[in-house]
């Protein structure tokens, strides 16, 4: 009777442990240069493109992603109508070409991501302003074209790369410029930024020898000089979020190993080839979040990833910001080490917020088993995205008219009432017989159905015979709950 005891109290252990966190990150890159996830097709019409992108939202949704990084600024260029930058040519096949009939991409993602409960971060690259030159033109109105001294080209065999040289103050006031633009037009949730600061191939060498002798003065070497750079930047970014909406996330995914001896690695280095420095940017408090990409099995010989997976946490924790890792679903693994990887993030001695994997294509399309996984095992309830203490958002009002109706083939359709404040509501269901002493508290993760961005929710294929309860949350921008109101379904 003891050993039936002990092993009833380990099951229920193991299942509570299988539980994945209600509020936590699960994102994914949604990648527009080179049409890597979208538009399939540079040349088909707005009409075409929209619906391809409201599929693959859908598709997102079904595997439990819960925030889009949608890819508007890849080459110094725009997915959305800007007077600062050109029309970019991965939409229209011709950089500056609007579409026709004119519609807003960047818009639309905002509106589906809504009505799916999801958070929309605007992607975007700051320095890069051209992959390779050999392929299209600039439009008239690019910033190459109206400032040629901002331009930085370095050719290779493999490409002709172009970049806004990060050492000067009118390329950073043009950057800021240009977010700040976008935080004040769009709804956004966040604004976030990847790794591409200086190249990483050709590297720089004397590309900058001008910018340096007349912006230099103070700093002893040029490498120094290269990381303040970036760090301005960053800076004057985040401040210009920031004095336009507070709420408005910041965040940056840099090449996932800093230096080598943070974690014992032996890999390239961000620090020195990239001269980004992620340590510098949350001692400054200038990030809310920080995403390295660490894209390397859990046996990689070089750059294994749990050491780096736990020193870019405790580095995290220690600045008080959250971290949420890089995964790399692009690469053709099994499902099992993507797995493997979210049982370490997830551990109770690391704890990190979340995930965001590149990319959305390579989610849609993985042949190694990952979407049955991330449905049934990895992403097995619904999440809120992550609430960050730091910020203030007011609490709001519990949602008002929760009605709930039975139809004859097991559906329940439940409708509420618009919370002011509220963008997206979280939905519980309990049989009735195992409902909380308090209902009015928000339930915990097993028993979350549905995010949603919408004021009505139909849950189908249930028990016909079993009267339920739902609970419905109002959310706010911060992700925290209202308290819960309950419906009673016979």
């Amino acid at each position: 009777m003891r050993w039936r005891l002990l092993a009833s109290t380990w099951l229920i252990a193991t299942i509570s442990l299988a539980i994945p966190p209600k509020h936590e990150m699960r994102g994914a890159w949604f990648t527009t240069v080179v049409n890597l996830d979208w538009p399939s097709s540079r040349t088909a019409s707005p009409a075409d493109q929209e619906a391809e992108l409201v599929r693959m939202f859908d598709q997102l949704r079904e595997l439990g992603i819960n925030a889009v990084f949608f890819q508007v600024r890849a080459e110094a260029d725009a997915l959305y109508p800007s007077t600062l930058e050109p029309w970019s040519y991965w939409l229209t096949d011709e950089q500056g070409r609007a579409p026709q009939p004119l519609w807003d991409p960047l818009a639309v993602a905002i509106r589906e991501a809504r009505k799916r409960g999801m958070e929309l971060h605007a992607w975007m690259n700051p320095y890069r302003a051209h992959r390779d030159l050999r392929t299209y033109p600039w439009a008239e109105t690019h910033p190459g074209r109206l400032h040629p001294e901002w331009i930085m080209v370095f050719r290779s065999q493999a490409a002709h790369y172009a970049m806004l040289n990060p050492g000067l103050p009118d390329v950073r006031d043009h950057i800021a410029a240009v977010v700040a633009d976008l935080v004040r037009r769009y709804a956004v949730d966040g604004v976030h930024f990847d790794d591409y600061f200086y190249p990483y191939e050709p590297k720089i060498t004397t590309e900058d020898r001008a910018a340096f002798r007349r912006y230099g003065r103070g700093f002893a070497n040029v490498h120094d000089w290269r990381r303040h750079n970036v760090d301005e930047m960053v800076r004057q970014v985040r401040d210009s979020i920031k004095a336009i909406d507070p709420l408005v996330k910041f965040g940056i995914s840099p090449f996932g190993i800093r230096l080598n001896s943070d974690a014992g690695t032996r890999g390239s280095e961000g620090y020195h080839n990239l001269y980004a420095d992620a340590v510098s940017w949350l001692d400054k408090g200038y990030l809310d979040y920080i995403t390295p990409q660490l894209y390397w099995e859990t046996a990689h010989n070089l750059a294994p990833y749990e050491p780096l997976l736990r020193w870019w946490n405790r580095t995290a924790k220690e600045h008080g910001r959250h971290l949420y890792v890089g995964m790399a679903p692009y690469r053709p693994w099994p499902a099992s080490e993507i797995g493997r990887q979210y049982r370490l993030n997830r551990r109770d001695d690391i704890r990190a917020e979340g995930v965001i994997h590149f990319r959305t294509r390579s989610l849609l399309e993985h042949t190694g088993g990952l979407r049955d996984s991330l449905r049934t095992r990895l992403h097995p309830f619904p999440a809120l995205p992550p609430f960050m203490p730091w910020l203030y958002a007011h609490i709001t009002d519990p949602v008002e008219g929760l009605l709930a109706d039975r139809n004859p083939v097991r559906q329940v359709r439940l409708t509420w009432e618009p919370v002011e404040g509220a963008v997206r509501y979280a939905v519980y269901r309990y049989p009735v017989g195992q409902m909380p002493s308090d209902p009015t508290v928000p339930p915990p993760a097993d028993r979350l159905i549905a995010v949603t961005g919408e004021t009505r929710f139909l849950d189908s294929g249930l028990d016909a015979r079993l009267p339920y309860v739902y609970l419905v949350t109002a959310v706010n921008r911060n992700n925290q709950e209202s308290t819960a109101r309950a419906v009673y379904v016979e």
